[in-house]
């Protein structure tokens, strides 16, 4: 316990983790002027645009529907597809979103934000041990390897939980107070509330992994570049190369799948199957979904290989 207790004081007593703190606070509050906009009801302005657009398309429809649908027919059209219904104000209207897909946005969003923030405060912790030396002059006063390790790592796993418990309560309590202030329908805090207590695992998560990375590079940089390495692949898979259907079938497989699932308790995504119709050759986008399950069972694995090996390394290797 007197090393989790001097850990802890070592890192709210550095000056990186009070500018990231501080950092995320501010983005997460800077985020909240996006949820009040899509909370809030239509303006003066969306709602004349509205209006304009509907008298448009309602006079286009008078005057050419009929013109519409019989060349629509001459085509081979069936009266059912010809058909062109009539324009109503309700299609044009900007209404505003509901709470819980605004609420469930943000709070994915600041999840991935607060995750990174806990993976780079994770990895400068130990990171500037290696490049300072005081790793070694803290093995000094304390040779034995194994405590230092799991106090370090434990200390990063409760603040990581505590980041992350604080920023889904923010973000879901300034959601609530909005809807609140729009008068907008709060459907169910269920699951936005679930969706925040599970965003919790992922900064963990990431914290755990940026500690166990820096530790083995024995650099806060080499974590980063691991990092910058990894988001390079993660935009070749999905986005150059998101098109090929053995790309798509990798997801399960993947970190961020799984991580996904862990959160938004199950992780939909699409396979592209080439498929031989009347009309030539198609191509189906198929769903399929990664389970909670799936993304549990699959970091709880990773995660305690990622810190055995780690253990292992920092207890063999010297420090210097």
């Amino acid at each position: 316990m007197r090393l989790v207790w001097a850990e802890i004081t070592r890192l709210f007593g550095r000056r990186f983790t009070a500018i990231a703190l501080i950092l995320l606070v501010l983005a997460l509050g800077g985020s909240q002027l996006v949820v009040n906009k899509a909370l809030a009801p239509p303006s003066g302005e969306e709602r004349t645009a509205a209006q304009q657009a509907y008298d448009q398309a309602h006079k286009d429809w008078v005057a050419n529907h009929d013109k519409y649908e019989r060349d629509c027919r001459d085509t081979g059209g069936t009266p059912e597809e010809c058909t062109a219904p009539e324009p109503t104000l309700a299609d044009f209207s900007v209404d505003p979103t509901s709470f819980k897909e605004v609420v469930s946005t943000a709070l994915e969003l600041s999840t991935v934000l607060v995750a990174l923030g806990a993976f780079m405060i994770a990895a400068s912790s130990i990171g500037a041990e290696y490049s300072s030396g005081s790793i070694a002059n803290w093995l000094t006063f304390i040779p034995r390897r194994g405590h230092v390790f799991w106090s370090k790592l434990l200390t990063l796993i409760g603040f990581a939980a505590l980041l992350g418990t604080f920023a889904a309560t923010l973000v879901l309590a300034a959601g609530l107070v909005l809807a609140r202030l729009h008068a907008s329908p709060i459907e169910s805090l269920r699951e936005p509330a679930g969706l925040g207590a599970r965003s919790i695992l992922a900064v963990v998560g990431l914290a755990v992994l940026g500690f166990c990375i820096a530790l083995v590079t024995r650099h806060t940089v080499g974590a980063l570049g691991v990092l910058l390495a990894y988001v390079v692949v993660l935009f070749l898979r999905m986005g150059i190369l998101g098109e090929r259907e053995w790309i798509q079938r990798m997801t399960p497989w993947t970190p961020e799948g799984n991580l996904a699932a862990i959160v938004e308790h199950g992780h939909t995504y699409a396979i592209p199957v080439q498929k031989m119709t009347s009309d030539g050759m198609t191509i189906e986008l198929v769903q399929h979904t990664v389970s909670l399950a799936h993304g549990a069972i699959y970091w709880s694995i990773l995660i305690p290989l990622v810190v055995a090996g780690s253990l292992l390394i920092f207890r063999r290797r010297d420090v210097l």
